[in-house]
């Protein structure tokens, strides 16, 4: 199984890439084979300005990749501009796949703004979506790791679905 993990986040400081790399990790010690893209190192261009180099790989990984995991912080009550980029030009390929959302915001009361990346996810491409998500805000985050145990325990519980759901899918 093969799984991509978007790193949406354009922010030096963002706490969805930490949250990315602590599902990668554990992933990757279920045996998952992962694939983990910062948003921070592509050259993301607006759809009229066409694909950069970095983009026309990413859109590759994402057709690759059995299933994919979005990583995204919250701007506005929905996803931010950068994910935003990564949906419209780099998901041509991902119709029918598993996926799954980790979130970061800044208070407790966004966690509907990942309903906007399911409503993508599903009526774009009907993508599957695993039904849990992995929510954190600021206060679960100490020195640039994750501190809440109620977050590490949530990490793991989406991290072993993932990997389970995901391989009954792709059998």
């Amino acid at each position: 199984m093969k799984s991509l993990i978007i790193s949406s986040s354009l922010s030096e400081t963002s706490r969805s890439f930490i949250l990315c790399k602590e599902i990668q990790e554990l992933l990757e010690k279920n045996g998952v084979d992962t694939t983990f893209v910062d948003a921070r190192e592509l050259e993301l261009l607006p759809c009229h300005k066409g694909m950069s180099q970095s983009m026309q790989e990413l859109s590759k990984q994402a057709g690759d990749a059995d299933n994919i995991i979005f990583g995204m912080g919250v701007h506005c009550y929905s996803v931010n501009d950068g994910l935003k980029i990564i949906l419209d030009n780099c998901c041509k390929k991902v119709e029918g796949k598993f996926f799954g959302i980790a979130c970061a915001a800044g208070g407790e009361k966004s966690y509907l703004s990942t309903m906007h990346l399911t409503q993508i996810c599903m009526n774009e491409w009907r993508m599957i979506q695993l039904p849990r998500i992995v929510y954190a805000t600021g206060k679960d985050f100490t020195d640039d790791k994750v501190s809440s145990p109620d977050v590490k325990e949530r990490i793991k519980l989406f991290t072993t679905e993932f990997a389970e759901i995901g391989k009954k899918l792709i059998s």
